[in-house]
């Protein structure tokens, strides 16, 4: 192999251990094949356009159209003009890069395939293999060549999930090292022909200098790996916000807290925040109900978080996509139109469970569905004026079917944990509270009547505690939403229940215009608990006394009555929550840690971006790209090997099949050793090769004297000169596939300059 195909292999290894790092990023390898095939392009556009002559900005610009033109096929090719790039699909193009940058503020890692970040990983490495092959081949300039992948790199690093992160800045690392010092050899090489001390080592290159300089550069490629993590962070993108997850929603997101709103990330600690009585919305429905922003699942001891969201495109089919979750057999349909005043942020209030949006919503486009809980959320701007319809699904569930369960396992076993045990106060109360209940559901039920047995007061004295929910339920006995639905949620893990905390608002009051149009203000800002009642899915439970309208507890907490034998509670109030119809289901085998068995039908989990029509759209590019790549392996060797048979059926007469034979012999050592020079003679060009070692001179030499013989003389060769030279013919392209090396054979058998 020559040190320039060795550079250039370095240099591949080199963009491959790139794109191999943003494994660290995605929960699937689907940006793998789109942005490898990028590569490929680059490089071969590059390369093509150095052999045609040139310049680095026509090479710059032939590449860039061909990436518009890549991406637009790959991730655009419904609005294409027969494989032309249009207008619609630029735009579809910059939509997506617009979308990805705006989903960054709440993605975490490991993040899905959405169209927007594969795009702009493609494009990275389609800018580092272009750059790459510029800086190595003309420029000779390593360095400049290696900053595009030493940046992507660390961005992949910084950002990323950090999972067997040494293995891969080992790996970098040595991409790195090997691509320098074999850049470096081709760099000398490329100085003029190295003389060695050693006779018959002139073919040898300067390894000991190869290697000072590998080693110079292998101490700077080390120190910028191990400092470039410790700036990157510093650069404030919203990229960034994946590494330390405050985009999925920690304290402080900007976007994650409505105004006017109690603090979507309900603490243990009282966190007195100024609900003003500001409208924030109203909504059209034909009954009222809990108006979910947010579910939270994880709790540290103090403050309950969602999990990270990693949500579902609605315009990708989000609401089939999302991780549904058991519930009964009935449920009933709610469509909701809302009309946005004083609420913003990036939630989008919706009764549980939303199951459906009109295509034609104004926030339809830039809206996902959260893959477990199902909330919605929007990188649209939330502010008045914003109107948007939504359909959702609520139970319809009564309290002797809640009593009957006795199967409350859940898929994610962490909806049960806690990070410490009850305080031995919080454990005795919990015990005596429960004592006697004849039924799971009734000792939930217990626990909402002692809770509501307290006071609501949002006067709460915002001080510390070691363990405030102890002081909570054993001293101070008042609160406000945030510590009932947490004291609640808590104790209903200490028994084992899966539980969670969903945050929103109280169903409103309706308007004087219509009863079916609900108001809401500031002041219904609430939070509630819920519970996972295996085939009946989530629960809500209202353990907070607000005597204000609609926080009264739901109606399958008692007996049926005629007042809620449809359902709903007195006056006409729907209850709080809600659930999902499942299309797709498999069987859930429980929690084994609470000794569950199977509740019924679940609905099976579809994997994250499975739904994208890019992975399709590339599934075909790759089936094409395959078949094409076995058809140039079959057919390029097939053709040479066919036009040398021509080349001997051809020859009329001894002159015609001397030419024959060493065309032959100069096709095959052109490119098993070298090629012959536009001003070489015959006689010169077989002494080099044998020189070479390559092949015998005596019959190199008698091969060209026939063909020169043939080619000048008067008289020509004889028959009998014309089958000799044949022979050496084949005699020596033997040989020289004898002492050929494994690189040489794959450029004679798949070259295409032997085809033309």
């Amino acid at each position: 192999m020559g040190s320039e195909a060795r550079a250039r292999l370095g240099m591949a290894g080199l963009l491959m251990a790139t794109l191999l790092s943003f494994s660290q990023l995605f929960a699937r390898q689907d940006f793998f094949g789109p942005a490898a095939l990028g590569v490929a392009l680059a490089t071969g556009i590059a390369m093509g356009a150095r052999r045609r002559g040139l310049g680095p900005l026509p090479t710059v610009g032939v590449s860039s159209a061909a990436a518009v033109w890549y991406l637009v096929i790959v991730f655009r090719a419904a609005d294409t003009f027969y494989g032309l790039p249009t207008f619609d699909a630029l735009a579809g193009l910059g939509g997506a890069l617009g979308r990805a940058f705006a989903q960054s503020q709440f993605d975490v890692a490991p993040i899905p395939g959405r169209p927007g970040y594969v795009i702009m990983v493609t494009v990275g490495m389609w800018a580092a293999a272009t750059l790459g092959e510029l800086a190595t081949f003309r420029w000779r300039q390593p360095i400049l060549a290696s900053l595009p992948c030493i940046a992507l790199f660390s961005e992949a690093l910084v950002i990323g999930t950090r999972a067997v992160a040494p293995f891969w800045v080992a790996l970098f690392l040595v991409a790195l090292l090997a691509y320098w010092g074999l850049e470096s050899s081709h760099g000398l090489r490329a100085w003029g022909r190295w003389v060695s001390a050693w006779p018959g080592h002139d073919d040898e290159g300067p390894s000991t200098v190869t290697a000072s300089i590998a080693r110079r550069m292998g101490a700077s490629t080390v120190a910028v790996a191990l400092i470039a993590p410790v700036f990157f962070p510093l650069f404030g993108g919203e990229l960034l916000t994946w590494r330390t997850g405050a985009g999925a929603g920690g304290a402080g997101a900007g976007q994650g807290t409505p105004t006017g709103l109690v603090d979507p990330f309900v603490s243990v600690r009282p966190r007195i925040t100024d609900q003003t009585d500001v409208p924030m919305f109203t909504v059209r429905a034909e009954s009222p109900s809990y108006w979910r922003l947010v579910t939270l699942e994880n709790f540290d001891g103090t403050t309950w978080n969602p999990q990270a969201f990693n949500g579902f495109d609605l315009p990708s089919g989000g609401f089939d996509a999302f991780e549904r979750l058991p519930f009964g057999p009935e449920a009933r349909t709610l469509t909701q139109t809302f009309s946005i005043s004083g609420l913003d942020g990036g939630y989008l209030p919706a009764a549980v469970q939303a199951v459906d949006m009109p295509t034609g919503s104004p926030v339809y486009n830039s809206t996902r569905i959260d893959p477990s809980s199902g909330y919605l959320r929007t990188t649209s701007e939330v502010a008045e004026g914003l109107i948007y319809s939504v359909t959702s699904n609520l139970p319809d569930v009564g309290y002797r079917q809640l009593r009957r369960v006795t199967t409350f396992g859940h898929p994610d076993d962490t909806l049960t944990e806690l990070p410490e045990p009850l305080a031995p106060a919080v454990g005795d109360l919990l015990q005596r509270w429960t004592e006697g209940a004849p039924t799971p559901f009734d000792e939930l039920l217990a626990i909402q009547e002692r809770l509501r047995g307290f006071t609501y007061t949002l006067e709460v004295e915002p001080r510390a505690s070691q363990d405030y929910l102890a002081e909570f339920l054993t001293t101070t006995r008042a609160g406000y939403c945030q510590q009932f639905a947490t004291a609640f949620a808590v104790l209903a893990r200490a028994l084992g229940f899966p539980a969670r905390v969903s945050v929103g608002f109280l169903p409103g009051r309706p308007t004087p215009e219509a009863e079916n149009v609900f108001e809401v203000r500031g002041t219904d800002a609430h939070a509630w608990p819920e519970v996972f009642f295996g085939r009946y899915g989530w629960i809500a439970f209202e353990p907070t006394p607000r005597a204000d309208f609609g926080a009264e507890p739901p109606p399958y907490s008692e007996p049926p009555s005629p007042t809620v034998a449809s359902g709903l509670g007195p006056g006409g109030r729907a209850a709080p929550g809600g659930l999902v119809r499942p299309n797709n289901t498999f069987e859930f085998t429980g929690n084994p840690a609470l000794g569950n068995v199977p509740a019924g039908p679940v609905p099976a989990p579809r994997a994250p971006g499975s739904t994208f029509q890019w992975e399709r759209t590339f599934a075909r590019i790759s089936v094409v790209t395959l078949v094409l790549t076995l058809a140039f392996l079959v057919i390029v060797p097939a053709t040479k090997a066919v036009r040398g048979r021509l080349r001997y059926g051809r020859a009329a007469g001894p002159v015609a099949l001397a030419a024959a034979a060493f065309a032959e012999f100069q096709a095959e050592a052109g490119e098993l050793a070298s090629p012959r020079g536009a001003s070489e003679s015959a006689a010169a060009y077989v002494r080099r090769i044998a020189a070479r070692r390559r092949v015998p001179l005596a019959g190199a030499t008698r091969l060209a004297r026939i063909y020169e013989a043939a080619e000048y003389a008067r008289a020509g060769v004889g028959q009998g000169d014309a089958d000799e030279a044949r022979a050496l013919a084949g005699e020596l392209r033997r040989k020289l596939w004898a002492t050929a090396s494994w690189w040489d054979r794959l450029v004679r058998l798949f070259s295409v300059r032997g085809v033309g």
